[in-house]
């Protein structure tokens, strides 16, 4: 009886203290996948569908270090100071919220700063993002891709064809320097509201008129309060994909490189805004709203008001931001001089 209860000790013995291995060692394999959580301000639709899939890339190509996910916050500015305080890892915004933070960015959404799209595209792809990367380093965060969310228009409650048809009128402008520059130009009489207060504002005659990115508008009681949409095409705005540097930091050379390179690539999702335009606009016409497809002389009228203004509006923002400025100039002849 001795031996046999020896036996069966050593044996229970064993068994516990397999299942005391098997205990301890599953919390230290789950320690070993950071939690990332990735923000933007995203309504449903094509832009928050390239934010998921900008969130999925990033735990994809991490090697495992990584699990993500998207968590919507309706402010922009409330986000990057999320990201920047590493309560949230990762944001995809705009450079209008990223000026909140890095001043300089607010250059790349200088009203009519680019001459067409194609423009824009070449000299965004080949001298933005060392600029901005550097910039955004210096504030403590790491850019790590691009995204998209299209040109911005004229919105209204009732058609505003000619800069004459906004001066005086109630029109939101958003704490970014480049509205305020755009509808002061105007001669607007600016209320200055954040984002999310905008389309209460519009559904009870508070403002008459904003601007807006048609893909985001769409997506947004705006589309159905203010259903006008005036194609001035005045400023073009992309978005950085900016981590939290410490965040960002605690991983390897190799899943840092492995996570730039897995991400969506720009000119694609680029392509995907621009390509669902004009089959959006027409499901919005046929639902009983206006697009206003301005001529290249109702346009000019805007650019003429507008445009001078635009290197006062620049040196406002100090050096860096001249410096950059200049820097996109550049790039714009280079661009002139490659077509010729």
């Amino acid at each position: 009886m001795m031996k046999a209860f020896s036996t069966i000790s050593r044996r229970a013995m064993l068994t516990a203290a397999a299942v005391l291995l098997a205990s301890t060692a599953l919390p230290t394999q789950a320690s070993a996948q950071e939690e990332w959580r990735v923000t933007s301000a995203a309504q449903p639709g094509l832009l928050r569908d390239h934010h998921v899939r900008v969130t999925e890339a990033i735990a994809r190509n991490s090697g495992g270090a990584l699990k993500t996910e998207f968590q919507f916050v309706p402010s922009e500015q409330d986000a990057l100071q999320q990201v920047v305080r590493g309560r949230l890892q990762v944001g995809i915004l705009s450079t209008i919220a990223l000026a909140s933070v890095i001043p300089e960015a607010a250059v790349f959404v200088t009203p009519y700063l680019w001459a067409s799209p194609a423009e824009a595209d070449w000299v965004i792809d080949n001298h933005a993002r060392a600029p901005l990367a550097a910039l955004a380093d210096a504030k403590g965060l790491v850019l790590i891709g691009l995204t998209e969310t299209g040109w911005t228009d004229v919105v209204g409650k009732s058609p505003f064809l000619a800069p004459a048809e906004v001066k005086g009128r109630k029109i939101r402008v958003s704490p970014a320097p480049a509205s305020q520059f755009f509808w002061s130009s105007l001669g607007a009489n600016g209320v200055q509201l954040p984002l999310g207060e905008l389309f209460p504002g519009l559904e009870q005659g508070l403002v008459e008129g904003a601007d807006l990115p048609f893909v985001y508008y769409i997506t947004t009681p705006a589309a159905k309060s203010a259903p006008h949409y005036t194609l001035t095409r005045h400023t073009h705005i992309f978005n950085g994909v900016v981590a939290n540097k410490a965040a960002w930091e605690k991983l390897t050379a190799a899943q840092q490189e492995a996570i730039m390179k897995g991400m969506p690539a720009y000119p694609e999702l680029r392509k995907e805004v621009r390509d669902a335009e004009q089959p959006l606009m027409a499901k919005f016409e046929s639902e009983g709203g206006k697009v206003h497809r301005l001529t290249d002389a109702q346009r000019k009228a805007w650019y003429d008001i507008v445009a001078p203004g635009q290197r006062a509006y620049v040196e406002k923002m100090g050096p860096g931001a001249v410096q950059l400025f200049e820097t996109l100039q550049k790039g714009r002849k280079a661009y002139s001089e490659r077509r010729q």
